[in-house]
């Protein structure tokens, strides 16, 4: 069970990174383009290659990092079976020592590290050693395709406000929506992060607003 929530947690972050992503990075691309040309379709245009190109841009991402972080953790993994293949009682020794870091008596130290290592000799070691979990390494596969899913949904709103909202209240109504999409992405990252809430949605919200403002003074000067 502790495995399914870890992993599930961590799907969770996928999922939160690939929407914020598609948000931030979409209604950049069409602040911008709306800065150079108020054409609904040459927005829509825009926003949709920009998110097919995202979308793919960030699984391929999540996969590579995911990858990388699994092989250095299946490395430590091997070491440490190794380690407690050819030298268990130094291993116990440390897992002591580990356990009386956290305040806890030498004598009890002892006792929970010969209790944990006859239990589950290698996650303890793993953890203690190189803060490493086996449940909560997650599957590339399905980090990639979270964050594929994620990104073209979180991209919608800025893409529906700049071309099926009347061009009186496009910059508005988008505004409104990608703030709005802002405040929940920031609020389940800081959930996930388990971080006081309110600055993480005020640095999302913000990011996100400047990458806004940046991109349409960028479309502005490209018709001056």
């Amino acid at each position: 069970m502790e495995m399914e929530i870890s992993q599930r947690i961590n799907i969770l972050r996928a999922i939160v990174m690939g929407a914020n992503d598609g948000i931030i990075s979409i209604a950049g691309v069409v602040f911008g383009v709306y800065g150079a040309s108020m054409n609904a379709w040459a927005i829509f245009l825009a926003g949709l290659t920009a998110t097919i190109a995202g979308t793919f841009s960030m699984a391929t991402g999540e996969y590579v990092s995911v990858n990388s972080q699994l092989d250095s953790e299946r490395a430590a993994k091997a070491a440490q079976e190794t380690a407690l293949a050819n030298h268990f009682e130094q291993e116990a020794a440390f897992l002591t020592q580990h356990y009386q870091a956290d305040g806890i008596s030498e004598t009890n130290a002892q006792l929970l590290a010969q209790q944990t290592m006859q239990k589950d000799a290698l996650n303890e070691t793993l953890h203690a050693r190189y803060g490493i979990d086996e449940g909560q390494m997650i599957s590339p596969v399905e980090a990639a395709i979270a964050s594929m899913v994620a990104f073209p949904i979180g991209a919608i709103l800025p893409m529906v406000g700049m071309t099926l909202v009347p061009a009186a209240y496009r910059i508005v109504t988008t505004l409104i929506l990608v703030i709005f999409a802002l405040i929940l992405t920031g609020y389940f990252s800081a959930v996930y992060g388990n971080t006081p809430k309110k600055p993480v949605i005020l640095r999302n919200v913000g990011m996100g607003l400047l990458t806004m403002g940046v991109t349409y003074l960028v479309g502005l000067l490209m018709v001056v």
